[in-house]
């Protein structure tokens, strides 16, 4: 029962992890620049694909949506999946 847990939660994960991927990288790999070193990052905007206004508001909201969707993933894992109390 315990290794159905852990798939579970493993599926779980690399789902959620997987779905933020996808939707940063929807326009192409800019959308996900902030990842990346500042060299990268330096030269992205060097080239006019974009702004560090933009990087930055990037960088915030992937933040942001990191942190709630991890904490909804721990939630879900301890209480639903594992019937924590």
């Amino acid at each position: 029962m315990l290794a159905i847990k852990v798939i579970i939660e493993g599926l779980l994960l690399g789902s959620f992890l997987y779905l933020i991927c996808a939707f940063g990288i929807r326009n192409g790999a800019i959308g996900m620049v902030h990842l990346y070193s500042e060299e990268v990052q330096k030269r992205v905007v060097e080239l006019g694909l974009t702004t560090e206004e933009n990087i930055r508001n990037r960088n915030i909201y992937f933040k942001i949506t990191c942190l709630i969707g991890y904490i909804a993933y721990v939630l879900i894992c301890v209480y639903f999946i594992n019937k924590a109390r």
